[in-house]
């Protein structure tokens, strides 16, 4: 099944292509991260060459989360 974001990578690819009067498949900035073995290749390639890294969220230093108030409160 096709994701939204590679629904849209499509429609520009088509249009590029169009433009272009060739395929414009791999001349995209994110093409290098591309593996067109995998289902939905261009949304894969686009996440991974603009993704960010993933940030663990914690609490601030001297604050306790909700979690551990609530359970504090409970004892």
């Amino acid at each position: 099944m096709l994701t939204k974001k590679q629904k849209e990578l499509d429609v520009i690819k088509w249009e590029k292509s169009v433009e272009m009067g060739a395929d414009a498949c791999g001349t995209f900035e994110y093409c290098v991260k591309c593996d067109k073995s995998l289902e939905n290749p261009c949304d894969k390639a686009y996440k991974a060459f603009n993704g960010k890294p993933a940030v663990k969220k914690t609490a601030p230093k001297g604050r306790k989360s909700a979690k551990s108030e609530a359970a504090a409160t409970k004892a």
